[in-house]
């Protein structure tokens, strides 16, 4: 409704995972590249962990994209749910053309041994990516993640044995203790990265980028407005994309010719979001 007003081609602050909008920071740059070389170099697994909002799926996505493009590897990209080990071992499963009716998880997890001795003339790594696997580590998750990371392909070629599956979780920040609960499993695990909120200069150069990518001026948002915008998201991509989203429609429907601090605690408020930062926007 307001791309118009303001002389956007599209709306820059979708919640939505586009390759237009990607901020590649310095930490999100070094995460893609860690994580892809986890795959790429046929390791077992890695995590990244980060708190809500932080943009851990848009680095998810954008390890899957490297992949495919450089190491076309099979990739499986997953959203994990609680208790959910065996929904998601069938769901594995189904998508590997496997027999997905397995009643309990050792019967599951039969169907993953055979598809190894399958893969014995031309083995094929697949890389599993989990995201909200911080739901899966607890109880017989954990042992279902170790039982993956441990298959593997027994290569007639060359003689050695490859592993099925590289294992990519992406998590709150409970993840990582709840790896490190199981030393057998955290032994298994080549990367720990951990993905911060954006820094105040982080947060002006991610508005002003996703502005950008739409056509629109960088300085829609005023110098105040970006400050505000900090405050009040902590840094977090999801909800800066959720404040800018609101304060351009009040600026649209204010017929402002540039967004405020004012509009932005508006919109704030409206959304319902509290400031994370120093006291000067506290209400």
């Amino acid at each position: 409704m307001y791309t118009a007003y303001w002389n956007l081609k599209g709306n820059p602050f979708l919640n939505a995972i586009d390759r237009r909008y990607l901020f590649a920071g310095d930490q999100h740059e070094e995460a893609i590249a860690r994580l892809a070389f986890i795959a790429e170099s046929g390791r077992l697994a890695g995590a990244l962990t980060g708190p809500g909002g932080v943009g851990k799926t848009t680095v998810l996505s954008n390890v899957a994209a490297t992949i495919k493009a450089r190491y076309h590897l099979p990739i499986l990209r997953l959203d994990s749910v609680p208790d959910g080990h065996l929904p998601l071992t069938r769901h594995i499963l189904a998508t590997l053309k496997l027999d997905a009716t397995a009643r309990t998880l050792p019967e599951a997890l039969m169907q993953f041994q055979s598809l190894a001795e399958m893969r014995t003339d031309s083995p094929l790594r697949t890389v599993l990516l989990i995201d909200d696997a911080q739901y899966l580590v607890a109880g017989p998750g954990i042992h279902f993640l170790r039982y993956l990371v441990n298959l593997r392909i027994p290569n007639r070629i060359t003689q050695a044995e490859e592993p099925l599956f590289t294992l990519i979780l992406a998590g709150t920040p409970e993840l990582l203790p709840a790896i490190q609960a199981d030393p057998a499993f955290a032994q298994l695990l080549q990367i720990f990265f951990r993905l911060d909120p954006l820094s105040d200069a982080q947060t002006t150069a991610y508005v002003q980028h996703h502005m950008r990518a739409v056509g629109g001026d960088i300085w829609s948002f005023d110098r105040p407005a970006l400050e505000a915008i900090w405050c009040y998201s902590g840094g977090l991509p999801r909800r800066i994309n959720l404040l800018c989203d609101a304060a351009l429609m009040l600026g649209f429907a204010a017929k402002a010719t540039q967004v405020s601090a004012a509009l932005v605690e508006q919109a704030a408020r409206d959304t319902s979001l509290s400031p994370l930062c120093p006291s000067e926007y506290a209400p």
